[in-house]
């Protein structure tokens, strides 16, 4: 209480000091905050100048606690990828330890309490103002000075409070968050914190443009144009209002608009005469902004980006954008960014979505909640398509402490949130109430299933809703008669998305011919059977494979693992679900957690045309043990053929090409030969005995040479190198650099298996925000200045500190040549 006392007596004094001897009291992200002042403007970043305090406390909310002793965070900030606190026993490495309560469902991350505050001022032209979480995991408070403003259960809507009742118009504001991340309540990798970006809206007057108030859709484009309904709330109108609605190109110019009076919802119609449209080929997007005015000046202003298309749905074309057939090549994708855990930075969002366009995916599932705004732009401006989904769980839990406990009291709210705030991307082509929801198809579930999807079509009447059917635990089935049951769950679905059920597409659509559907999860070894049921299947628009990356939680769903061979020559049991500690990556995904391609990745390159010929080889099974494989795993498989110790051993040689003849030769000698027709689905296999040289394999098609592919023994380690994925990349807090730090032979050739201890110095205006490698085990610190490479390779993040200059990078290695590497920032 004397501490407290204390505190409120220092900021009465505060209050009454100049400027400049005010910033010379507090510290240095308060004055910061204090001396900038927030003026009118929306979308204003608050993510800076937090501070944070990790565990619970008593009135922790208070505006006048002393919390100069917690710690300094910009967002966005997840404690769970951090190093745990307090010195770690030797089974604790970094942030994961095999007793955390999530276990293998989160990574074995720890989850616990947090919490952030901030200070602020408004400027003296400051009417109202506004807070917006894009996300905060899991439950959160907010107070404001004190004030209670709201609690959020969900964990992945957005969120907004009106802090206006409760501002202190002249003096230091404070707000207060509590994160609670408590239990079981994720079957994945969650994080914990404010880990998506948090803005400020500040507005002159009363009247607004309500949060997430414009609903703008494409009615219509013909030879003449595109026709565009507009739909704006206003908040608190007055007499003497006008909404000004224009659709500016990317060159900055009008090319459409539109005049109302303003009252509480305003429909307005643009025409545009000669529209560029958006497609996930050419995604042209234009700025659409809205602004209110009284007489000439300006009262509020909303820009946001807006695509002009048009996505339809038949049986007999399957998905439509524009006018012309396109098939989904899509993955399925969790939130996290991997090394930087569930933090939600644009650069790495972006990076994600470059990654996979080159691999030639079209599309993403998130999975299995909505995904972050920054995510969600970064597919708009690339192209990608977007299923958002809403729910994993109704009423019914998965784990015992997650959302099912929420959602009768709070589904409304969030599913709301969800399409409003994402309902004008021209990404996002339908909207998902479910994944796997094993009370769907009970009398409860039916008529949960109903209300959800009639608000979201009242929500966003131009979109599609779906939902991801499974299994049907949870309910009675009637053995030998599956149909009513699978009905029942999908007779609210527009479009289904079927989880794992190749075996069930074709008939189902015998008897149901006018059913459009997808298969919104598959297994990786199915990428010829979807791809090839795609091509002939007009109604199945394509796929969503789990997953498109690889993703922290569901440890081990994806393993490869070696046990000893069952007698007789048994076939080896199944691997469990998921596998124990310390694995912590569920190791499913055709990319790996640093954004390098998986050996089924490039099997699915050769099945989507991205490549023409790819070459691997089965890491050496001992003698006496067989590989067991997870069904959503692949073959421990390397582009590989560096294998000291299995010289003379029979090395199994897999080829991937689209080809239908393929040569193999060791060292320049045939040592197989092989026509493929279509039910080899594009793969061959070779037994080769291993000796040391090159590798070749060679693809033909119809006689004329279509493909390379060579594998060449390479030396021992001998130097590390660096390569910036970027030469020169933004000086400001929110901007990140990827550096990939490969292990090479004396020679400059990649050492694919080579696993080294790395350290790393950083010199100029960046930290090192994240290091480490594609390692599904627990190997260390994420954050520390030491990584294990994982198949010659490991991956540096860092984030700018606000300056600009050089960046310099060096990395080391014991028994090798150092690398180094710069980067500007500008």
């Amino acid at each position: 209480m004397t501490s407290l006392r204390a505190h409120l007596h220092r900021r009465e004094a505060l209050l009454l000091m100049s400027g400049a001897a005010l910033s010379a009291l507090l510290p240095a992200a308060d004055a910061l905050a204090i001396g900038s002042g927030f003026g009118p403007g929306r979308d204003q970043d608050f993510d800076l100048g937090w501070r944070f305090s990790r565990g619970s406390g008593l009135a922790w909310e208070a505006a006048g606690l002393d919390d100069s002793g917690w710690r300094s965070v910009d967002l966005p900030h997840d404690w769970s990828i951090e190093d745990l606190p307090n010195p770690s026993p030797p089974n604790r490495l970094g942030p994961f330890d095999a007793k955390n309560e999530g276990g293998a469902n989160t990574g074995f991350t720890l989850g616990g309490e947090g919490w952030y505050r901030k200070r602020f001022r408004l400027t003296p032209d400051a009417a109202r103002a506004e807070i917006v979480f894009d996300g905060v995991y899991a439950v959160s408070d907010v107070w404001l000075n004190g004030h209670l403003l709201g609690s959020r259960v969900h964990g992945y809507a957005p969120f907004a409070y009106d802090l206006t009742p409760h501002l202190d118009p002249i003096g230091d504001n404070v707000i207060a968050v509590r994160v609670r991340n408590l239990g079981e309540n994720a079957r994945f990798y969650a994080g914990s914190g404010i880990y998506r970006s948090v803005t400020l809206n500040v507005f002159a007057a009363p009247a607004r443009i309500a949060l997430w108030g414009v609903a703008a859709w494409t009615r219509r484009i013909t030879a003449a144009g595109a026709v565009i309904d507009v739909t704006t709330t206003i908040e608190n109108p007055e007499p003497g209002l006008t909404l000004r609605t224009t659709l500016r190109s990317a060159s900055g110019v009008v090319e459409a608009k539109a005049l109302a009076t303003a009252g509480g919802e305003v429909k307005q119609v643009l025409r545009l005469p000669k529209p560029t449209l958006w497609a996930p080929a050419d995604p042209d997007l234009y700025t659409l902004q809205t602004e209110l005015l009284r007489g000439g000046r300006l009262v509020d202003r909303l820009s946001q980006p807006f695509g002009v298309r048009i996505v339809a749905f038949s049986a007999d074309r399957g998905m439509t954008i524009n006018g012309e057939a396109v098939k989904v090549r899509g993955g399925c994708l969790h939130h996290d960014n991997g090394l930087l855990g569930a933090a939600a930075f644009v650069d790495a969002d972006e990076r994600r979505i470059l990654r996979l366009k080159a691999r030639g995916y079209n599309a993403i599932r998130s999975t299995h909640y909505p995904c972050a705004r920054t995510f969600r732009e970064a597919c708009e401006r690339h192209g990608m398509l977007l299923i958002e989904e809403a729910f994993d769980v109704w009423r019914m839990p998965k784990t015992k402490d997650d959302y099912a406990q929420f959602f009768a009291e709070h589904w409304r709210q969030d599913l709301a949130a969800t399409v409003l705030s994402a309902r004008n991307s021209p990404s996002v082509i339908m909207w998902s109430i479910g994944n796997e929801i094993p009370d769907r198809a009970s009398r409860e579930g039916l008529r949960d299933a109903w209300n959800l999807a009639d608000e979201v079509h009242r929500l966003d009447p131009t979109r599609p809703v779906t939902a991801a059917i499974h299994s049907f635990s949870g309910r009675p089935v009637t053995v030998g008669d599956r149909t009513k049951p699978r009905e029942a769950s999908m007779i609210f679905l527009d479009v289904p998305g079927y989880n794992y059920k190749l075996e069930d597409i074709e008939p189902d659509h015998a008897r149901y011919p006018d059913r459009v559907l997808y298969a919104s999860e598959t297994y990786p070894a199915n990428a010829f059977d979807y791809w090839a049921l795609g091509e002939s299947a007009p109604y199945m628009i394509g796929e969503f494979v789990w997953t498109a990356m690889d993703y922290l939680g569901e440890a081990g769903i994806g393993a490869a693992v070696r046990r000893a061979a069952p007698a007789n020559g048994a076939k080896p049991p199944q691997l469990p679900f998921m596998q124990p500690y310390p694995w912590v990556v569920a190791n499913c995904g055709d990319i790996d957690l640093i954004g390098d391609q998986k050996p089924q990745s490039y099997y699915r390159d050769v099945v989507w045309g991205v490549s023409g010929l790819e070459l691997a080889v089965q890491r050496p099974v001992p003698v006496g043990q067989v590989e067991a494989v997870s069904q959503w795993g692949w073959s421990d498989e390397l582009q590989s053929w560096t294998w000291p110790g299995a010289e003379r051993r029979p090395l199994a040689v897999r080829v991937y090409t689209f080809g239908d003849q393929i040569e193999l030769r060791l060292n320049g000698d045939l040592v197989g030969t092989r026509a493929l027709s279509a039910g080899d689905k594009m793969h061959a296999e070779f037994a080769v005995p291993y000796a040391p040289g090159v590798l070749e394999a060679i693809a033909w098609r119809q006689g004329v040479e279509i493909g390379r592919k060579r594998l060449e023994t390479v030396a021992a380690p001998a130097k590390l190198r660096i390569r910036a994925e970027r030469e020169q990349a933004g000086s400001g807090r929110h901007s990140l650099s990827y550096l990939m730090v490969d292990v090479l032979d004396a020679t400059g050739r990649l050492t694919p298996d080579a696993a080294i201890r790395v350290s790393l110095e950083v010199a100029g205006p960046a930290e090192l925000l994240a290091f480490g490698s594609a390692n599904p085990l627990a190997v260390g610190s994420l954050q520390s200045n030491q990584a294990l490479t994982c198949r010659g390779r490991a991956l540096a993040i860092l984030r700018a500190q606000g300056g600009r200059g050089e960046v310099r990078v060096e990395a080391r290695g014991e028994g090798v040549e150092a690398g180094t590497a710069t980067v500007r920032l500008a």
